[in-house]
C-alpha cells in the first residue's frame, strides 16, 4: 500500500495529499473498527461454544430426554440459544459489511479524484493508464489491509481460548507450610517421588485427620462453614445429610479438589499441602459414581491408576477385585471376558455394574491408608449394598474410612456418624448416642429412610 501510494505521488506529485489521505483513511478505518469487531467476534465464539456443548449434552443425554419426554423443552432451549447466536452473528456480519462497503466507496472516490485531477492539470495520456492502475489499486490494497486487520480479532480470540487453561492455578509442589521460600520452588520429579515415598512410609496403617475451622467457598457461595472435626487413624466414619449439604465437598478437601478459604486441614499433625497432598493421594482409594470408566478392556479399567508393571500385578491379583467387587457375574456375560471393552464412559455396562468396576479398581490399589466412599454402591439393590459395604470395611479395616451415603440404615454399624446440614457440621457422635437425643437430625434422617422403604414394600 505504501509503495503504491509512493508510485502515485511520483507520477503526479500534486496528488500527494489525496494519496496520503487514502492510505491514512484505510489504516485508521481498519483500526477504528477493530474494537467493535473484537467484542462481537468474542460473543459469537462464546455462543458457538455454548451451542457445541449443548449438542454434546443432548447427544449424551438422549435416552433420558426421550424417557422423560423432554424433547419440547430441549427444542425450546435450543431455539433460544440459536436465536442469540444468530443475532450476534448478524451483528458481526453487519459491522464487517459496513466496513467493507465504506472502504470500497472511499477508495474508488480517492482513485477517481486523482485520475481526474491528473487529466485536467496535465492532459498527458501516456501515463494516465499507469496512474489509473495504481490509483485503483489503493482501495484494493487498503481492503486487503483491512481484511488482515479484521482477521486479528479472530486469531487473538482463538489463541486466548487455547491458552486460557495455561493460566489456571497449579498445585503447589513445595511444602507451603514451612515458610521457606526455597521450598516453594519447583522440585524435580525424582525428589518429589522420594519425599512422597518417605511420607507414605511414615503415615502407617491409617491416617489421622483434623479439620480446623475450615470454610470452603466457591462462586461466591459458602459451601462449608467453620467445620471442626478430628478423625483417629483407622477409624471408620459415616457422613450423612441431605443432597447439596456439602458432604462431597468435605471429601473433596482431602482429595485436593477444594482449598479452604479459612482454616486448615491436618493429616497426621502436618498441614495438607504440597508434597503431603500428593503423597496422600497415592495412598487414597476413592470410589464415586463420577469416576471415569474408559473405553478400554475391563482389565485395563480395573488396573487403571494402580498398575505399575508386572511386579505389581503379582502382588495384587485381579481376582481380588473380581471377588471383592462381585464382578464375576459381570465377567460371565462379557463376550471377551477381561478383554471386553466397556464403551465410552462405561456405556456397555449398567450403572450398578459400572459402580462395581469402580470399586474393583479401588480394591487393587496398594497400601491404602485413606478410603473415601462417596455413594459407592449407587444403582445396586439394598442386599448387594449391605454385602459390599461389609466386604469393603473388612478389606480396609486398618485404614481410615469415610463413607458418604444416603443409606442411613447402613450407618448404624459405624463407630461414628457426621451429620452435615447446609454446609455446617451439626452432629458428630456414635449412632446410638445421636438416636438417644431428642430432635436429632440423624434420627429424623433414619426415620425418613425407614418410611420410604416401608412405603415401597407397601406399594409392592
Amino acid at each position: 500500500l505504501i509503495f503504491t501510494a509512493a508510485g502515485v505521488i511520483w507520477l503526479f506529485p500534486a496528488a500527494a495529499p489525496i494519496a496520503l489521505l487514502a492510505v491514512s483513511v484505510s489504516v485508521a478505518g481498519a483500526l477504528l473498527i477493530q474494537p467493535m469487531q473484537n467484542e462481537r467476534d468474542m460473543r459469537v465464539r462464546t455462543h458457538t461454544g455454548a451451542l457445541s456443548r449443548f449438542y454434546l449434552d443432548a447427544l449424551i443425554g438422549l435416552m433420558p430426554i426421550r424417557t422423560h419426554s423432554a424433547e419440547r423443552t430441549v427444542r425450546r432451549e435450543h431455539e433460544m440459544m440459536l436465536a442469540v447466536w444468530a443475532r450476534e452473528s448478524l451483528s458481526l456480519a453487519r459491522i464487517g459489511a459496513a466496513a467493507q462497503s465504506l472502504a470500497a466507496l472511499m477508495g474508488v472516490g480517492f482513485a477517481a479524484s486523482i485520475v481526474l485531477a491528473f487529466i485536467f492539470q496535465r492532459g498527458e495520456m501516456s501515463t494516465v493508464l499507469l496512474l489509473l492502475y495504481w490509483s485503483l489499486n489503493l482501495p484494493v490494497l487498503g481492503q486487503s489491509l483491512a481484511d488482515a486487520v479484521r482477521q486479528y480479532p479472530t486469531i487473538r480470540n482463538n489463541m486466548g481460548r487455547i491458552l486460557e487453561p495455561l493460566g489456571a492455578p497449579e498445585e503447589e509442589m513445595g511444602l507451603a507450610d514451612t515458610g521457606d521460600s526455597a521450598a516453594e520452588g519447583a522440585m524435580d520429579e525424582q525428589a518429589a517421588t522420594t519425599e512422597a515415598a518417605e511420607l507414605a512410609q511414615a503415615l502407617g496403617a491409617g491416617v489421622a485427620l483434623q479439620l480446623e475451622a475450615v470454610t470452603v467457598q466457591a462462586g461466591g457461595h459458602v459451601i462449608l462453614d467453620d467445620i471442626n472435626v478430628t478423625i483417629a487413624p483407622g477409624e471408620h466414619v459415616a457422613i450423612v445429610g441431605e443432597s447439596g449439604a456439602g458432604k462431597s465437598t468435605l471429601a473433596g478437601l482431602l482429595l485436593g479438589w477444594h482449598r479452604p478459604a479459612n482454616g486448615r486441614v491436618w493429616v497426621n499433625g502436618e498441614l495438607l499441602a504440597g508434597e503431603r497432598l500428593w503423597a496422600l493421594r497415592r495412598l487414597t482409594a476413592w470410589v464415586d459414581p463420577s469416576i471415569q470408566l474408559w473405553n478400554r478392556s475391563l482389565q485395563e479399567n480395573l488396573r487403571y491408576g494402580s498398575s505399575k508393571g508386572p511386579a505389581f500385578a503379582e502382588e495384587q491379583p485381579i481376582g481380588l477385585a473380581l471377588s471383592g467387587a462381585d464382578l464375576y457375574t459381570v465377567l460371565e456375560r462379557l463376550p471377551n471376558g477381561l478383554q471386553t471393552r466397556l464403551g465410552e464412559g462405561g456405556g456397555l455396562v449398567s450403572g450398578g455394574e459400572g459402580q462395581r468396576v469402580r470399586l474393583g479398581r479401588a480394591l487393587l490399589r496398594k497400601d491404602v491408608q485413606l478410603v473415601i466412599l462417596d455413594e459407592p454402591f449407587r444403582g445396586l439393590d439394598r442386599t448387594k449394598r449391605r454385602r459390599l459395604l461389609a466386604t469393603v470395611r473388612n478389606h480396609w479395616r486398618h485404614a481410615t474410612l469415610l463413607c458418604i451415603t444416603h443409606d442411613i440404615a447402613e450407618t448404624t454399624d459405624f463407630a461414628r456418624v457426621l451429620v452435615v446440614e447446609d454446609g455446617q457440621l451439626t452432629e458428630n457422635d456414635a449412632p446410638h448416642a445421636l438416636l438417644a437425643r431428642p430432635q436429632s437430625s440423624y434420627g429424623k434422617l433414619l426415620t425418613a429412610d425407614e418410611n420410604v422403604r416401608s412405603q415401597r414394600w407397601a406399594a409392592a
